[in-house]
């Protein structure tokens, strides 16, 4: 007789998942029996919304199944325009836990899931507990995010067939169903929500689902898709690059560190939260190894290729966060500006700089950065663990922001999303202006604003011409003035032109 594996219970069930995950696999037996005590095992019928925006702030976890990070349709009822898929292994709604004001996706079930719910405040009591535990659980989450953040870029650079083919190849390895028998590996994604990450017409997804088919790659099934060639789907994902966009360029440093411009950097450093709490050892350190610089406009800040780890520090300006495609097409992501910093990201010493899908960040005015190794950053952190905490809540607030200021950078008709970007970056980057106290001024190029929303500047000079005309915005050299939000704002909303 077959031996079948006993029905575990739902604690068993909780705790074993959580065990798989880097963040939670050291926890003490107490610990994780309170943390199981305050969570919940939950089923999700497809279609469902995990979200809990009437209850405490939870975070996810799921035990099987997929969901997707979508924008809630127009009339509430399911889905609306998805960004990503998400599934087993992932903690998610970390986000939400520290920038709950601007909460604009929902996560929703993409077949039947099986979810672990945790209160938020309890997990935070808990990681506070111990401060070994938010050390971990910074290495999973920021590895994470860079993970997601790289695939939901890679939707946006290059030409469709082969950013449709990457994607799928991610989303399979990831959230894909092996079969044991035969090895080939079933995703379960509509061409209609593919259709939405890649920022294009279902149609255009349709024809070239279709050439994938013929090529033998892949083969079409009823709202999914099986993986018949994982290789060839491969090839067609990264082919071999061509010239980058963005030369290397070396750094323009200013020079030697004198007293003032240490002090300048760590006044600059500890007006952020997560580095308020550095002792003066371990700050004394990051100076030692960090360097102010000047990039005048148009120059490298930083780009991937120069195999360099970095985290950079934006003091004054604003540069151009892009990803270049191996067609060497460089896509627009976000602008930085002054108090806006690059991911904390794992180090590998041994890997090399590679042209498919390279970053950079070039000077869209003249720009002053902090530059910090990221070594430097990870080892003071791992040393004094309860760093970690500040360092990760700051990068999340930060991630939530970026996620949802580059989707309206794409959703939506050209008016909508200039509005929302004007709106957003003004937001983030705008000064008030003498006029009057509720009018913002922000100074941002007709061209950048063209590259963030990839489109001509023709067609974004007539945009701004209107949203002129309505009085929520006063056109000016090199920038313009944002005198009414609330109507901006409105623009920019999906109702806005309907």
């Amino acid at each position: 007789m077959a031996k079948t594996e006993p029905r575990l219970s739902d604690k068993e069930l909780m705790e074993r998942t959580l065990r798989d995950m880097p963040a939670f696999a050291a926890w003490s037996s107490l610990g994780m029996s309170r943390l199981l005590a305050a969570s919940r095992l939950q089923w999700h019928a497809r279609g469902d919304s995990l979200s809990a925006k009437d209850r405490a702030p939870e975070v996810l976890v799921l035990v099987s199944g997929s969901v997707l990070y979508a924008e809630p349709a127009a009339k509430g009822i399911g889905a609306g325009a998805a960004w990503t898929l998400l599934g087993t292994g992932l903690l998610l709604g970390l986000p939400h836990m520290v920038a709950l004001e601007d909460d604009l996706f929902e996560y929703f079930a993409n077949d039947d899931v099986v979810a672990i719910h945790i209160q938020g405040h309890l997990l935070f009591e808990l990681l506070d507990s111990d401060a070994e535990r938010w050390r971990d659980m910074g290495h999973m989450v920021i590895s994470q995010d860079l993970k997601q953040g790289d695939l939901t870029s890679s939707q946006m650079a290059g030409r469709l067939s082969r950013r449709l083919a990457e994607t799928i190849e991610k989303l399979a390895a990831s959230h894909g169903t092996p079969n044991k028998e035969n090895g080939l590996i079933h995703l379960r994604l509509t061409q209609h929500d593919l259709a939405a990450m890649l920022r294009v017409s279902r149609q255009s997804v349709s024809k070239e689902l279709a050439s994938l088919s013929i090529s033998g790659a892949i083969q079409l099934k009823y709202n999914g898709i099986l993986v018949l060639d994982p290789l060839a789907l491969q090839n067609i994902a990264r082919p071999p690059p061509v010239q980058p966009a963005t030369q290397v360029a070396l750094r323009t440093g200013i020079g030697g560190r004198s007293a003032e411009e240490r002090a300048f950097m760590e006044r600059t450093l500890r007006s952020k939260r997560a580095f308020l709490p550095w002792s003066s050892s371990a700050m004394k350190r990051l100076l030692d190894s960090s360097r102010l610089e000047r990039h005048p406009r148009g120059a490298v800040v930083w780009t991937s290729l120069s195999g360099v780890a970095e985290y950079v520090f934006f003091i004054s300006g604003h540069a151009s966060v892009g990803r270049v495609s191996p067609e060497g097409e460089r896509f627009a992501l976000l602008l930085f500006g002054p108090g806006d910093f690059s991911y904390i990201k794992q180090t590998r010493p041994t890997s090399l700089p590679t042209l498919h899908g390279s970053y950079d960040y070039i000077a869209d005015s003249d720009v002053m950065s902090i530059h910090i190794p990221m070594t430097l950053i990870l080892e003071t952190l791992d040393s004094e663990p309860m760093l970690w905490k500040e360092a990760l809540l700051m990068s999340e607030r930060q991630h939530a922001s970026y996620i949802q200021t580059v989707y309206r950078q794409v959703a939506g008709s050209l008016r909508q999303r200039l509005a929302s970007t004007i709106h957003r970056l003004a937001e983030l980057h705008g000064v008030r202006a003498e006029k009057s106290e509720s009018a913002t001024r922000l100074k941002v190029s007709q061209v950048s604003l063209a590259l963030l929303l990839q489109a001509n500047r023709q067609a974004v000079n007539k945009e701004l011409k209107a949203l002129a005309t309505t009085g929520a915005i006063e056109l000016g050299y090199n920038g313009l003035t944002v005198l009414d939000h609330g109507s901006l704002r409105r623009i920019a909303t999906r109702s806005a032109e309907r």
